[in-house]
């Protein structure tokens, strides 16, 4: 009974679908053609600000023009100055004795170099003028006793050690520089004083201390007109590479048995003349002004 009325309900369903199908009315289809007229419109406006920065990202930009290279010739400095002192005065370090032959001179200047040289030096301090005398040629003061053992007798067989130094350091890419002792006259270590001395030749300018020492006044005028000259006849004449000063001030108490130095004479012609100013800054300004003399007559010869 239940089959019968389950194949009932599944028929009536069909039957009842393809009716449905076949009542459904279509539609006619419309085949008037429309004219449609098809309007161009603008693009959507562009704000100011919006077409200038377009303007400006789109437009061609100038060829740069080529910059012109400026050479700029430097000079070449070394990032280290390697120095050696070379002390003559007493026979420190050259030469060993002062009766050395020439040979015996020069085999020990090379040997001085060639040590620096290869220890990776690259400049050579020498003292030229330990005592107001000369390890070169000179016009103005005498061969040092430090050299041949005797003030002013030059080397035998002749030669020039000061310039002999100049080309040997030089070939072993070393500077030369000269060291000078500007206001000593005179040390114990070397000899009598002779006439050849300027501690005899300039008098006037020089003071003897209780240990022996002669020593120029550095207030003198005379002292200083002599010292520069010495400093720029060398400089004019050798091909160094620059000027050193030891002992450019005035001598230790102990160099005049613990005493001051003996230049009353000259600080109170200082005070006569008008002159105010303290003892100590009187010989202080002594220097300094001799210094500032011998930097400016330097730079004026060698630039």
């Amino acid at each position: 009974m239940k089959r019968s009325l389950l194949f009932l309900a599944t028929a009536l369903f069909v039957l009842s679908s393809c009716s449905s199908k076949k009542n459904k009315k279509q539609e006619p289809v419309n085949t008037t053609t429309t004219n449609v007229e098809i309007v161009k419109k603008d693009p959507p406006s562009i704000p100011k600000r919006e077409r200038v920065k377009n303007t400006v990202e789109t437009k061609a930009q100038p060829v740069a023009e080529k910059k012109k290279e400026i050479v700029v010739d430097l000079p070449k400095l070394p990032r280290e100055f390697r120095a050696a002192w070379v002390a003559s005065v007493a026979n420190i370090n050259w030469p060993s004795k002062n009766n050395l032959s020439t040979a015996e001179q020069q085999q020990e200047a090379i040997g001085i170099l060639d040590f620096l040289k290869n220890n990776n030096f690259n400049a050579v301090i020498f003292q030229v003028r330990p005592s107001a005398d000369a390890f070169y040629k000179s016009d103005l003061e005498p061969w040092s006793y430090f050299l041949t053992g005797t003030e002013g007798q030059a080397p035998s067989p002749y030669y020039d050690p000061l310039d002999f130094w100049v080309e040997q350091a030089h070939k072993r890419g070393i500077e030369l520089h000269v060291w000078l002792n500007p206001y000593r006259a005179h040390h114990t270590a070397g000899g009598a004083v002779t006439s050849a001395s300027m501690a005899r030749k300039m008098p006037e300018s020089v003071v003897k201390l209780k240990q022996g020492y002669y020593w120029f006044d550095p207030s003198k005028q005379s002292t200083q007109d002599h010292a520069a000259r010495v400093v720029m006849d060398i400089v004019k004449r050798y091909d160094i590479d620059g000027v050193h000063f030891d002992d450019y001030f005035y001598p230790y108490a102990e160099y005049n048995g613990g005493q001051d130095f003996p230049d009353s004479d000259s600080y109170n012609e200082y005070k006569r003349n008008g002159g105010d100013l303290s003892r100590g800054d009187f010989r202080r300004n002594s220097v300094n002004t001799f210094i500032e003399r011998i930097y400016k007559d330097i730079k004026k010869e060698k630039n």
